[in-house]
């Protein structure tokens, strides 16, 4: 067929396809239309500046300054920013359910007495939704918008959405510090302080104790605990004292956050069920948090001292020897991979991640110190482990002296110029020991032309 008598399909074609976008885009704009029309209000969310929650005589209002939400009834505080936007999208997005028409009865959908009707102000325009009764089936509520008599109903999502109490409303944050500034620490229980002092990215140091090592691990995580902890209720009332209460002076658990804006003062006090009494600072509202919190505290405040063997940067570890005296192995890295040699010349290779998760389970084990005998221990050591950095100089070194009763081995470390003895636990020694064997097993020997060129058997070409 020419291409003189295609073109007329091609007009028709053209035609048809014109006339077929067009009919896709009216239904889009009537469906458009039709959901714009169920909108309650033609409002958006970023245009409300202020709205109130009104349960009777009961108000909860809240206004918008600084692009930041406050409570301004019953209370002046700060208000939680994610509930509130929430809320406000549900508010700017409500739509109809289900229009009724026009309805003067309004006792019989309890609409005379409202009971929750919701004011807000957008682009310096009042509108208000009142929400009735519930329609029979419970699926949804009636309602009605501004002075409008059109009655309607909204769905029952919509309304729980809408109808937040004081305390969903009421910022739960307990302290309110930038984690990355936090540059001290204190914890004092009764008598007793800590203080810890930031020296660097991951680094603490122990004020007043510079013979511990201090796991800044456990310190920043501990921090990041704090940061996370919300408040789980406010206490109403008349409350009984603070020596009632456990935040009394002597009785409470004081935290202070020290940052370059100031401190974070936080009292924790006496257990109410799963919560324990709290205050931010001597004047801040009685309020209730998770009791988990001071457990955490406490926790770390006993797990403080770093006790590892070796806490040295693995990405830096380039050789590793470990193995009983004479039948060592050595890995050395290369690139992605350890190469690995053993007994007799045997050899594999295995992916960098393998090894080196076995040195993290390493840093897991901790000893405890005991005074170091006079001179060198007798005897061979039982096994040996050596770390070497990227210029194959030794950072780290250890020696299994021997068992100390049933459950414990005595070890000998170096990881400068003092050896230090610790006793550590046995089992998950021999645990970590057995994790270094399986990276072992598919060692194979070298066949008898090894050496001129030729694969060992078994070995992939």
């Amino acid at each position: 067929m020419t291409p003189r008598r295609l073109l007329p399909y091609l007009l028709i074609f053209l035609v048809l396809a014109g006339v077929y976008a067009g009919l896709r885009w009216r239904q889009e704009q009537q469906v458009a239309q039709q959901e714009q029309a169920k909108k309650v209000f033609q409002v958006k969310e970023t245009e409300i500046s202020g709205f109130s929650l009104n349960r009777g005589a009961a108000e909860i209002s809240l206004a918008k300054q600084d692009k930041v939400w406050n409570l301004t009834a019953p209370l002046h505080t700060k208000a939680d920013q994610t509930v509130v936007d929430n809320l406000l999208v549900t508010l700017a997005r409500l739509r109809m359910e289900r229009d009724l028409g026009a309805h003067q009865d309004l006792k019989t959908f309890g609409l005379a007495k409202p009971a929750l009707v919701v004011k807000f102000t957008a682009q310096g325009r009042p509108h208000q939704l009142a929400v009735g009764a519930k329609v029979p089936g419970d699926q949804a509520y009636y309602a009605l918008r501004d002075q409008d008599p059109q009655l309607f109903m909204i769905s029952v999502g919509s309304k729980d959405s809408l109808d937040r109490p004081l305390l969903a409303l009421r910022d739960k944050t307990l302290l309110t510090f930038i984690l990355s500034e936090a540059k001290g620490l204190r914890i004092k229980s009764g008598n007793t302080a800590v203080d810890l002092e930031k020296t660097g990215p991951r680094t603490w140091l122990w004020v007043g104790r510079p013979d511990v090592k201090v796991r800044g691990d456990r310190v920043e995580k501990l921090l990041r605990e704090i940061h996370l902890a919300r408040i789980r209720d406010f206490v109403q009332g008349s409350p009984p004292n603070n020596q009632t209460l456990g935040l009394a002076p002597g009785k409470r658990l004081e935290i202070t956050v020290k940052t370059a804006a100031g401190n974070h003062i936080l009292f924790l006090g006496a257990k109410k069920d799963d919560t324990v009494y709290a205050r931010q600072g001597a004047d801040g509202p009685l309020i209730l948090v998770d009791a988990t919190l001071p457990e955490t505290i406490n926790k770390t405040l006993n797990s403080l001292e770093d006790r590892r063997l070796w806490s040295g940067a693995i990405p830096e570890v380039s050789r590793v020897v470990w193995g009983p005296p004479g039948q060592v192995w050595t890995a050395r890295k290369d690139k992605d991979l350890w190469k690995i040699t053993g007994p007799n010349q045997a050899a594999t290779q295995l992916p960098a991640a393998r090894l080196e998760l076995a040195l993290w389970n390493f840093q897991k084990l901790e000893g405890a110190p005991v005074k170091a005998p006079g001179g060198a221990p007798g005897g061979a050591p039982a096994f040996v482990l050596d770390l070497f950095n990227q210029s194959d100089k030794p950072v780290f070194h250890l020696e299994e002296i021997g068992a100390v009763g049933q459950n414990t081995l005595k070890v000998l470390t170096r990881t400068g110029e003092t050896p230090v003895v610790a006793l550590i636990p046995q089992t998950a020694f021999r645990q970590w020991q057995e994790e270094m064997h399986r990276l072992t097993v598919s060692a194979e020997k070298p066949g008898p032309a090894a050496g001129k060129g030729q694969a060992a058997p078994g070995a992939k070409p």
